[in-house]
């Protein structure tokens, strides 16, 4: 607990620096051949909040995903953070703790809130996606079936890994896209906006283990 409680204080600090952002999202940005997708949100995209939540793996940092139910309507059996649309005037800290509770059944009052990280834009959803950086402080996981078929805690540790990162070209609508992803103990790959969040949290996790001098 003592590394996540260090590495929490750290991005406490960093997340009021300046940030990677477009710099860490292009990294792992699907993108149609010949076009750049667009990385900030654009005007009137929907408000939302994702909770992305560190906790202690084996002793070790890990990011807590969810695998999203095949019934959903959208982004159904992807990989991704608790998460969902804001509502009219909504925080975007609210809405992540309030999405936290309702998928994962995780409280308020267990979730140290460190800050955000830079906002993603979601073409699928015409979303502009806040997310909230915090820690677990105590408790367990309780799925919402209806949302989630399993919590998937990833160790930050396997995400730098160079042999997990692929790149794919995949089929989606009728386009051909160019895929960054990582291949995880997963039944689906890592890889959108889940998976562009997730680089600038390692960028921050890259200069916290420097500091550290643990690289």
């Amino acid at each position: 607990m003592r590394e996540l409680v260090q590495l929490a204080e750290f991005l406490q600090w960093r997340l009021r620096q300046p940030l990677p952002g477009e710099v860490a999202h292009r990294m792992m940005a699907p993108a149609e051949e010949g076009r750049d997708r667009p990385l900030r949100p654009l005007p009137g995209s929907h408000p939302s909040a994702v909770l992305v939540l560190l906790v202690e793996l084996e002793a070790a940092p890990a990011v807590v995903l969810t695998l999203r139910s095949a019934q959903l309507r959208r982004h159904r059996g992807e990989l991704s953070f608790p998460g969902g649309m804001s509502m009219p005037g909504e925080p975007p800290m609210v809405t992540a703790l309030r999405e936290g509770q309702e998928e994962i059944g995780i409280a308020p009052e267990q979730v140290w809130v460190l800050g955000t990280l830079s906002p993603v834009y979601v073409p699928s959803s015409h979303a502009a996606m806040v997310p909230v950086l915090g820690m677990l402080r105590w408790g367990t996981f309780v799925p919402n079936r209806e949302e989630v078929e399993q919590v998937v805690p990833v160790p930050l540790e396997l995400l730098r890994q160079g042999e997990r990162l692929r790149v794919g070209f995949w089929e989606r609508d009728g386009r051909r896209l160019r895929v960054p992803y990582w291949a995880i103990d997963a039944p689906v790959p890592l890889w959108g906006a889940t998976a562009m969040v997730l680089s600038e949290l390692l960028v921050l996790y890259e200069e916290f283990l420097r500091e550290a001098g643990q690289q």
